[in-house]
């Protein structure tokens, strides 16, 4: 099992007691009052049946408090993730941490800055360096490079997600595009994994056909899913970091009563974040303290439910390149996550607001996340630690500890040396050719990609895979979702991946 990151200290909290219950009741009023539009026949019958008040016509449930704490009641604090490398299988919940790549649409050249859709070869490389980084334990790969050059969007996902398999064991997120889940369950089955799934959810407090089938589906599979109940204040949610909070926590509240009902005891977490929005120009802004703290606040509330956290604090930057402001728009961000609860943080490689995607950047942050894990973990506490008598025992000067046995054993086991971080001193620096954080990810890409080779899959499961896609193909074909046009240039462009 891929352990991740233990948080070893009391959680960060960013609300008194008082200020829980006033979101808590807040949210409780508002699911009773206005309630939840759910866009789904057989989800407002259920609830109907189990004590809702719903209006059928405009599709609006509103739910009583007792039927939501019953169904709080039910949602597991904890759940597995089976990899397709049982070594590599997660327990989500508790006090662990592990982290994921981020979001990005397209390929970014490094050098010039220039984006453009990927290739196929290029999403595989993508995730062979995501399958090799150690403190990436989630490799997702359907919402990196979603731009894919000559696949038709309602086969991305599918596309992505079947390339993720092929070039990683880790564990693999899916979302649901037109009923694409169900053949993204059948391809988890074909390798033998679990997959953590994104539904799509409609702010402010509406739940489409399309996610709530896509639960259920997921839940029918005893597949873990996650609701993404991201929020820009101001814009689909109050100014207000409290009043985003409690909007957040009501809808948390239909997703949960929802699908609680339909499967109980189904594993779940909750997908969140709080952007700012730049009422100047109507922009979204990801780099603000409030996307920190509104994450804080959001992480308290779920645990106070016992609900799985997925916090996307820093699943990307509101900067175009690879630089300071990217660095503190999503670190300072996930490591304030990580301190207040969040079990999983979307972190590596996304950038520009979810346009760009790089592996350079990820093999930065993975770095980062190394660095926050330490954090986390903090020190060893014991007789040796201490090292009371070797204080002792070494004295004043010219006493050092450079040559004791305790020092060749603990000097790099507390703390986290980073892969591609400059720690040359100056001259040395200078001497072999200056080179920076992102000339030593770049190198560090080209050593991946020559020497990693991800674990495999068999033939047989390989050719499910290939199965499964081509059933999909056909499918959206012949529904009108793939033109004449694209389909021709995606044909092409598989030939050419093969």
């Amino acid at each position: 099992m891929l352990k991740g990151f233990t948080r070893n200290y009391p959680v960060l909290e960013m609300m008194t007691a008082e200020q829980e219950q006033s979101i808590h009741g807040g949210a409780m009023f508002t699911m009773a009052k206005t309630g939840m539009q759910i866009e789904h026949e057989g989800a407002l019958t259920m609830m109907a049946d189990a004590g809702c008040d719903v209006d059928f016509e405009a599709q609006r449930v509103r739910i009583p408090a007792w039927l939501i704490e019953e169904c709080l009641r039910k949602v597991p604090s904890q759940f597995r993730l089976k990899a397709r490398d049982p070594q590599r299988d997660l327990m989500i919940g508790g006090d662990s941490v592990h982290f994921m790549q981020g979001m990005g649409m397209r390929y970014v050249n490094v050098d010039t800055w220039e984006t453009r859709p990927a290739t196929g070869a290029e999403h595989r490389d993508a995730m062979i360096v995501a399958d090799y980084l150690p403190n990436i334990h989630l490799a997702q790969a359907w919402e990196i490079y979603t731009d894919r050059r000559n696949v038709p969007p309602v086969m991305g996902m599918l596309e992505n997600l079947a390339s993720g398999m092929r070039y990683s064991s880790k564990t693999q997120v899916a979302g649901n595009i037109k009923d694409t889940e169900i053949y993204a369950i059948e391809m988890a089955k074909a390798v033998g994994t679990d997959l953590f799934p994104e539904i799509e959810h409609a702010c402010p407090l509406t739940i489409q056909q399309g996610g709530a089938e896509a639960a259920f589906r997921y839940a029918e599979a005893g597949i873990p899913f996650v609701p993404a109940l991201s929020v820009s204040s101001g814009a689909t949610g109050p100014a207000t970091l409290a009043g985003a909070v409690v909007l957040k926590i009501a809808e948390t509240m239909a997703w949960v009563v929802m699908t609680q009902l339909h499967t109980p005891g189904a594993p779940m977490a909750i997908h969140h974040g709080i952007s700012a929005t730049d009422m100047r120009t109507g922009n979204k802004i990801l780099g603000t303290p409030s996307r920190g703290v509104g994450t804080a606040m959001m992480n308290q509330m779920l645990r106070l439910y016992g609900i799985p956290i997925w916090s996307n604090a820093g699943f990307a930057s509101t900067s175009k390149k690879i630089d300071f402001q990217a660095g503190y728009e999503k670190s300072l961000g996930t490591l304030l996550s990580a301190l207040a609860g969040g079990h999983v943080q979307m972190y590596h490689g996304g950038s520009s607001t979810e346009l760009l995607y790089s592996p350079e950047l990820a093999v930065m942050e993975d770095d980062v996340a190394g660095w926050i894990g330490g954090v986390l973990e903090g020190p060893i506490f014991n007789e040796e630690t201490l090292a009371i008598d070797l204080i002792n025992e070494v004295g004043p000067i010219p006493g050092h500890y450079m040559a004791t046995a305790h020092t060749r054993k603990w000097w790099n086991k507390e703390d986290y040396f980073p892969q591609v971080a400059d720690f040359e001193a100056y001259a040395s620096w200078a001497d072999t050719g200056k080179k920076d954080m992102l000339d030593n990810a770049k190198d560090k890409v080209a050593e991946i990609l020559e020497t990693h080779k991800p674990l495999p899959l068999s033939d047989s499961e390989d050719q499910a895979l290939e199965d499964i896609l081509a059933e999909a193909r056909r499918h959206y074909r012949s529904t009108g979702m793939i033109n004449d046009d694209q389909w021709d240039a995606y044909i092409k462009e598989l030939n050419a991946v093969a």
